[in-house]
C-alpha cells in the first residue's frame, strides 16, 4: 500500500471542505447516475433525526451482524480517521480500497463536471464500495437535515427518526415543524416509519407525512415500547416489548436512558426488516454494540467521560445522564464549541453541572473563542481556566483532580477527537 498516494487521495478529498455545505441532490444524482446508481437494489435502513442516529446506526448494525448478514454502515461525522465513515460488518475501509475510489470518482467528477462537496463525494463513496462487496443490507445516517441530504438518493424500506429538536440552525431554520418535515423526507413510498416523537405537533408532521406516502409509522411509547430496568457505568439493562413481542432484561453496552430509546427504534426496525429474529441474536447484539464519544468513560480516579453532546438537547440529556449514573465530587468541564450552536443555552446547561472550567477553541475558525466561551461563563460566577489545547487542559485537570473528581470532556466531536488523540 502506497501511504503518499493515500495522504494525497485525502488530501484531494478534503479539498472540498471548502465548498462548504450544499443541500441538494442533483450533483450527487448525475454523478451516480454515472456509476449506474450502486445504492439501489440493496436493502436499506435509513437513519434520520436530531441526536441519535449515529448511535442508533451502530445497535442497527450490530443486531443485524449478529444475524449473520453482511453489513455496511455508513456514518458521520468521524472520530480520528475518514475510514470510519465506511464500514462493513464493523472493519474501515481499507487504505488503498479508499485511494482507489477517491482517484475513480475524482475522475468521474472531471469527466462529468459537476461540482460536488466532501460530504456528497463520501457518501458516493461509500454506495461503491458497499455495491461492489456486495453488502446483504445497508445502514446509511443521514448527514444534515434529510430531504435533500445525498443520503436520501437511497430507496430504504425502513426510515427511523431518532429524535427532532434544534441543531444547524443556518441550514434547517429554527422552526421545529419545518425542521421535522426536512428529517422525516427521508420516508420513502410505501415504508415502514420507526420513530421516537413525544410532542405531539412535531409527530403530526411526521403522521401526515408518512400517509402520503403510504406508509406505516410506529411510534416509540405507542406502538412499541422500552422500559430502562437498571444503569451503570457503561452499560444498562431494559426491557423491550411491542403487541408481538416482550424482550426482559436486555443488556446494552451503552449508559443513558435515550440510549434505551435508541436501542428500542433499532430493534423494532430490525423486527420488521429480518421479519422473524431469534431472541438470542438481537440480545448478543446489544451486549456487543460499540460506539465511541458518547457517554464513554475513558479512565478512572479521576473519572474520565468524553461525550461529543453539543446542542442543547444533547447536552441536557449528557448531564442528567452523568448525575445519575456516576458517583464523583466535583465535576471539572473541558469544554470547545462551535460557533454555529446555541452556546449561551449551552453554557447555561452546563454551569449547573461543572464546578471549574477548562476552556479551549477546537477546529478554528468555526470553533468558539476562548474570550467569548470565559465571558459567557462569567455570568454564572465559575472558576474558569483557559487552555491552548484538549492535550494542555487534560493535563491540567488531572493535576487539580483527586481521585473521586470527575473530568468531563464535551461541546464538539473536534473536542472529543481530540481528546481521544491524547489519550491513545
Amino acid at each position: 500500500m502506497n501511504d503518499s498516494r493515500y495522504r494525497d487521495a485525502l488530501d484531494y478529498l478534503y479539498s472540498l471542505t471548502n465548498s462548504g455545505i450544499k443541500l441538494g441532490l442533483e450533483n450527487t444524482s448525475k454523478l451516480l447516475q454515472h456509476f449506474g446508481n450502486p445504492q439501489l437494489g440493496t436493502r436499506t435502513i435509513h437513519i434520520s433525526g436530531t441526536n441519535g442516529k449515529g448511535s442508533t446506526a451502530a445497535i442497527t448494525e450490530s443486531i443485524l451482524r449478529t444475524t449473520g448478514l453482511k453489513t455496511g454502515l455508513y456514518t458521520s461525522p468521524h472520530l480520528l480517521d475518514f475510514r470510519e465513515r465506511i464500514q462493513i460488518n464493523r472493519s474501515l475501509i481499507e487504505k488503498d480500497k479508499t485511494t482507489e475510489l477517491i482517484l475513480k470518482i475524482k475522475e468521474a467528477v472531471e469527466k462529468i463536471n459537476v461540482p460536488i462537496t466532501f460530504f456528497e463525494f463520501g457518501t458516493v463513496m461509500a454506495f461503491l464500495y458497499f455495491k461492489e462487496q456486495k453488502t446483504d443490507v445497508n445502514i446509511l445516517e443521514v448527514g444534515l437535515g434529510g430531504r435533500l441530504d445525498a443520503t436520501n438518493l437511497c430507496k430504504a424500506e425502513i426510515s427511523i427518526i431518532t429524535s427532532i429538536s434544534r441543531d444547524h440552525i443556518e441550514y434547517l431554520g429554527k422552526d421545529l415543524k419545518q425542521i421535522a418535515f426536512e428529517k422525516a423526507s427521508i420516508i420513502k413510498e410505501g415504508g415502514t416509519v420507526f420513530a421516537h416523537l413525544p410532542d405531539e405537533e412535531i409527530f403530526n408532521v411526521v403522521n401526515s407525512l408518512a400517509e402520503s406516502r403510504g406508509a406505516s409509522i410506529f411510534r416509540l411509547r405507542n406502538e412499541f415500547e422500552v422500559t430502562q430496568i437498571a444503569c451503570s457505568r457503561g452499560s444498562q439493562t431494559f426491557n423491550f416489548y411491542d403487541k408481538r413481542t416482550q424482550f426482559k432484561s436486555l443488556k446494552l453496552a451503552l449508559m443513558g436512558q435515550f440510549q434505551a430509546q435508541n436501542a428500542g427504534l433499532a430493534i423494532a426496525a430490525c423486527l420488521k426488516f429480518l421479519e422473524s429474529s431469534k431472541e438470542s441474536e438481537i440480545r448478543k447484539g446489544l451486549e456487543t454494540v460499540h460506539w465511541e464519544g458518547r457517554l464513554e468513560v475513558v479512565s478512572d480516579s479521576p473519572t474520565i467521560v468524553l461525550d461529543c453532546a453539543h446542542n442543547v438537547a444533547s447536552v441536557r440529556n449528557m448531564t442528567l445522564e452523568v448525575c445519575k449514573n456516576i458517583d464523583f465530587d466535583r465535576c471539572f468541564v473541558i469544554l470547545g464549541l462551535m460557533k454555529d450552536k446555541e452556546v449561551d443555552n449551552i453554557i447555561e446547561i452546563l454551569s449547573q453541572f461543572g464546578d471549574l472550567f477548562f476552556l479551549i477553541q477546537v477546529n478554528p475558525p468555526r470553533g468558539e473563542t476562548t474570550e467569548k466561551l470565559k465571558e459567557k461563563l462569567n455570568k454564572y460566577n465559575k472558576p474558569v481556566q483557559v487552555s491552548i489545547s484538549v492535550s494542555d487542559a487534560l493535563q491540567a485537570a488531572k493535576e487539580l483532580a483527586k481521585p473521586k473528581d470527575l473530568v468531563c470532556i464535551t461541546g464538539s466531536i473536534f473536542t472529543v477527537a481530540e481528546a481521544k488523540k491524547c489519550l491513545q
